[in-house]
């Protein structure tokens, strides 16, 4: 549980982006911005059970609901949000409720749980990254006209400001739109603020933008995972990498700075109240190799598709018109070492992978067979991120 909790925690996966004449999306969630693209397959409770592009939802208020089987505070909201899925019935609200979890294991936990909006099981990890999914809940809330209008969670989703957006309009999330909702301390605007505490609640959130990070109940790891992007490991002795490891209350803020210099003031305060020293290095580590087996790769098509998409049906891995990176965003987290690309496959391809397991021999067993790929230990310099006392 706790790796796979982990797992989801620092999803950093390669997003999926058309590439087709529907209007253009940007690669990250942003508020204020266009929705990212989004594919769903396998759609429960819904008149469709695939959703190609999010084009389809033109017109509608969209309510994406990140979520988990495991994740308590999600469980806790099921009650609310169902009432709200009734309440707007006949409307043009959307309710999705987004899950990594495979069809089963949703179909089981709806016996004794029903959600009433749809359900999306199996979502793919780049779907995660592009709506910037660091812990769950996380819930993004896209208006009538395709722009995000909030990042946030779903104990903040409202029949007042649903009928808001029904209007065409932007509701208010006690803050302003340059900044995370319920992360401001006292009544004065902070010129620059860095906050790091316990958790003061059970739900598990974060909302970012170019001026600011905040979050409830966050891995510092997933911080660090955000703002040092570059990085393929953090190199840490014990006692720091348990304090990396806890679940702060986290808010940094600087209205009118740059991205560069918002991650400048994060490093800085997470140095002084750690009381550790943060360095990005190039190190020789043990990694992993994705190369071409004997006898070379196969089964990657040359892509005919006219957009890009990734997604998971069962414990099957589908790609269209995707580069081998997507591949590897997949596997590395089933691994205890970074992974790197040295395939020499270059452009974009239609393939398929499938394995369940977490077992390097039975992974590389199924890279071969089906993709005529292994993984290999090796060593090579890499951007390390050290964090030392």
């Amino acid at each position: 549980m706790g790796r796979l909790f982990k797992l989801l925690s620092l999803i950093v996966l390669t997003a999926a982006c058309s590439k087709s004449a529907h209007q253009a999306r940007p690669d990250f969630v942003r508020k204020g911005g266009f929705a990212p693209q989004l594919a769903l397959s396998g759609i429960i409770n819904a008149p469709v059970t695939e959703l190609k592009n999010i084009e389809e939802l033109k017109e509608k208020v969209v309510v994406l609901e990140f979520w988990a089987t495991w994740c308590e505070p999600c469980v806790e909201n099921i009650p609310r949000i169902n009432s709200l899925v009734e309440k707007y019935k006949g409307k043009p609200v959307v309710f999705i409720s987004i899950t990594d979890e495979t069809g089963g294991k949703i179909a089981e936990f709806l016996k004794t749980n029903p959600l009433k909006g749809w359900i999306a099981p199996g979502t793919t990890a780049a779907v995660f990254k592009s709506y910037r999914v660091f812990e769950r809940p996380h819930t993004v809330l896209i208006g009538r006209d395709s722009k995000v209008a909030a990042i946030t969670s779903p104990s903040e989703v409202t029949e007042e400001r649903l009928n808001i957006l029904l209007a065409g309009q932007i509701p208010s999330f006690g803050g302003s739109q340059e900044e995370p909702s319920d992360v401001k301390s006292g009544t004065a605007t902070a010129i620059a603020e860095f906050y790091i505490g316990e958790p003061v609640s059970r739900d598990m959130t974060a909302e970012y933008g170019p001026q600011y990070y905040g979050g409830h109940n966050v891995l510092l790891t997933g911080a660090l995972e955000y703002f040092y992007r570059d990085i393929k490991k953090i190199d840490a002795p014990k006692p720091v990498l348990d304090k990396l490891g806890k679940r702060y209350e986290l808010r940094v803020r600087l209205p009118g700075g740059s991205g560069a210099e918002l991650a400048e003031l994060f490093a800085s305060g997470i140095e002084r109240a750690l009381k550790v020293k943060l360095k990005v290095v190039k190190k020789d580590v043990q990694v992993y190799l994705l190369k071409p087996a004997p006898g070379g790769a196969k089964g990657f098509v040359r892509s005919k598709a006219a957009k890009s998409s990734a997604r998971m049906e069962g414990e099957d891995f589908i790609a269209e018109r995707m580069p081998v990176t997507a591949l590897c965003d997949v596997l590395k987290y089933r691994l205890d070492l970074p992974l790197l690309d040295e395939t020499g496959l270059k452009g974009d391809y239609d393939y398929s992978f499938q394995s369940g397991s977490y077992e390097l021999a039975a992974i590389n067993t199924s890279l071969m067979d089906q993709l005529g790929l292994r993984l290999q230990k090796a060593t090579r310099r890499v951007a390390v991120l050290e964090v030392r006392n």
